[in-house]
């Protein structure tokens, strides 16, 4: 009996990290393709907002077949300033992979904690490190303006429960970009060790190498890329809630990354670093989960 116990605790795991493997990238395939650079009417863009007008990230958006973002303009936007490295951009429509100079500047995270079960000494690490991850080395972005999260995920597990086929750390924040809740969020996996501040880390280290190489290059960014509804009811969308379903037998939180339609109780959140409010961009009326191959 007891073999067949663990038979099957195995079984649900190797299901659940089968379900973490294959959904991204079954996802990515039945993503929709690239969009094309569309610069909005002026009429069509809420009072006040702008697209990217300056010629090299222009130049570098339409190589890359990147979607403009709609923005109002304010020190809260992070922005890629050095000409050097923006000219390069626009030539080779790619990213660079190192900068020995300053690149530009992204805004000061400040975090709030989330209602219930953020405090403590394993909490301030995990903020500590996804600060940390967020602005990396520090010598190539100088901080401006500010950028309000909110810790929407945390989980710690005793060094006991580390041991044991059960239960999962667990980190993620959430945020306002183009008027939607924006969450990204991330889990140890059962049994194994990966810890919440790790999992902080490599959040914020995502997040502000999106932020910088999308909205600051003027770029929608990959944030609000979900995945394809129409593969909902197909495999991707098989595998994932399979996946959460597993997770939630093994008592884990469903941390996948999503956006959702902003409310008047996310109202803490604004202003959002890009001068969009709920409903005026794009605006969605159910959860959708986030294609997190694409950043």
């Amino acid at each position: 009996m007891k073999k067949h116990i663990i038979g099957l605790i195995l079984g649900a795991l190797a299901l659940s990290a089968f379900a973490q493997e294959t959904a991204a990238p079954a996802a990515s395939a039945a993503s929709s393709p690239a969009e094309a650079v569309v610069v909005p009417s002026e009429s069509a863009l809420p009072a006040g907002a702008v697209t990217e007008t300056h010629p090299l990230k222009r130049a570098y958006l339409e190589k890359n077949k990147s979607t403009l973002a709609v923005f109002r303009p304010s020190l809260n936007m992070p922005e890629v300033t050095n000409e050097d490295l923006l000219r390069g951009m626009s030539e080779s429509g790619k990213t660079p992979g190192k900068a020995s100079q300053v690149i530009g500047y992204l805004p000061k995270l400040k975090v709030l904690p989330c209602a219930k079960g953020c405090s403590g000494k394993d909490y301030d690490r995990a903020v500590a490190e996804f600060i940390k991850g967020y602005r990396g080395e520090g010598k190539h972005f100088e901080e401006r303006g500010e950028m309000v999260v909110q810790v929407r995920w945390f989980n710690v597990r005793s060094f006991l429960m580390v041991q044991m086929p059960y239960s999962a750390d667990l980190f993620g924040v959430s945020f306002l970009l183009e008027g939607k809740l924006v969450s990204l969020g991330k889990k140890s996996g059962v049994g194994i060790t990966v810890y919440a501040h790790e999992l902080a880390r490599d959040i914020g280290a995502q997040m502000a190498v999106n932020l910088a190489y999308t909205l600051g290059m003027g770029a929608r960014p990959s944030f609000l890329n979900p995945i394809d509804p129409n593969a909902a009811g197909g495999l991707a969308g098989g595998i994932m809630a399979a996946g959460a379903k597993v997770d939630g037998l093994l008592g884990v939180e469903d941390v996948r990354s999503r956006i959702e339609p902003a409310t008047d109780a996310h109202k803490h959140l604004l202003p959002a670093i890009d001068g969009i409010n709920p409903g005026e961009v794009n605006p969605i009326g159910e959860v959708r989960y986030i294609n997190t191959m694409l950043f």
